[in-house]
């Protein structure tokens, strides 16, 4: 048998396989239920479109994270913990190719279709953000007090001056009908419910997945940044299709790139949970996934900025640009 890492399975391959399958399929319904959910909620406390998903998409799909994370650094396998944090921002930035295929009956690239002062300002900040975990891995391991590290507390200043900032560009989406005839009240403990399931299947899909790279011998670090990055991003990819088929795309945009402004928060957590600082550790792969991620991000942003009027052969030219580069900068994992 093989141990998962972080929880006490003592599971043969084929079971891992099977769970692990079984997680991933639970994350993938319960966050086709978001979309409705999240919209009503947005509207009934007049959040609006950006600053919900933001709040609400970044902490409910990033649950998976926040367990690894935690467990990770509560363990000292912080090279682990820092890989799926900035692993997970690179692949979860690519998905946004994924969902502008997706919208195939919309003319307009996804770009385009989400383009607004509230999206830029998202992507803005996300470009600070990333910019300051990159000078973090640069810095003194000794610089930090009572557990945190003055990047870590740049990063979170900047993110609460990000929602901040989002309240002064309010997106005007139509008004959300109830799922179901649910009110303030039943809406809220749905959400509650929907998050704890996906932190629950969650946790055990990063166990299960964890116990078959060990089985394979995949290396941790890499493990980490690339595929269970990939894993953890499910609730994303999922919760995006579904705001796809329901045509409402500036959640998709908030969820992306609030949740990657939200996920380098982690590391602050990880220094707590660990009692040092945890970016200079992180790795080679951690840093050149990061710089991916800003760059697809400035691409996306560049879009938003040009708003192409149209896809060809089914993308914006801004996917099409994002899915070569991303394609080169995993060919150059192979070169780090």
């Amino acid at each position: 048998p093989v141990k998962a890492r972080f929880v006490s399975l003592d599971l043969t391959t084929p079971q891992n396989v099977a769970l692990f399958a079984l997680s991933g399929l639970i994350i993938w319904y319960l966050c086709t239920q978001l979309s409705g959910l999240v919209n009503f909620i947005d509207d009934q406390f007049r959040l609006g479109a950006a600053l919900g998903g933001t709040i609400i998409l970044s902490v409910v799909t990033n649950l998976p994270e926040i367990a690894i994370t935690l467990s990770g650094a509560a363990k000292g396998d912080l090279g682990l913990a820092v890989g799926n944090v900035l692993g997970g921002i690179a692949v979860q930035t690519a998905l946004l190719v994924v969902f502008d295929a997706a919208s195939g009956r919309a003319a307009k690239p996804l770009s385009t279709l989400t383009a607004s002062p509230a999206s830029l300002l998202q992507g803005l900040f996300l470009l600070i953000i990333l910019g300051l975990v990159i000078m973090g891995k640069e810095l003194s391991p000794t610089l930090i007090f009572l557990r945190v590290t003055p990047i870590e507390a740049l990063i979170v200043a900047t993110w609460l001056l990000s929602l901040l900032a989002l309240r002064r560009f309010p997106v005007e989406e139509p008004p959300a009908a109830a799922p179901n005839g649910l009110t303030k009240t039943t809406a809220l403990v749905l959400l509650a419910l929907i998050s704890a399931a996906v932190l629950a299947f969650g946790v055990l899909l990063e166990a299960t997945s964890s116990a078959l790279a060990s089985h394979f011998g995949i290396n941790g670090v890499v493990f980490g940044a690339t595929l269970l990055a990939l894993v953890t991003s499910l609730p994303e990819l999922s919760g995006g299709l579904a705001f796809v088929r329901a045509r409402t795309f500036q959640p998709i945009i908030s969820d992306i790139f609030g949740g990657n402004a939200f996920l380098p928060l982690l590391l602050l957590l990880a220094s707590l949970a660990s009692g040092r600082a945890v970016l200079p550790d992180a790795s080679a792969v951690d840093i050149y996934l990061t710089a991916t991620a800003l760059i697809l991000t400035a691409i996306y942003l560049i879009g938003m900025v040009v708003q192409a009027p149209r896809k060809r052969a089914g993308l914006g030219i801004d996917s099409w640009a994002a899915l070569a580069f991303y394609a080169l900068s995993v060919l150059g994992l192979f070169f780090l």
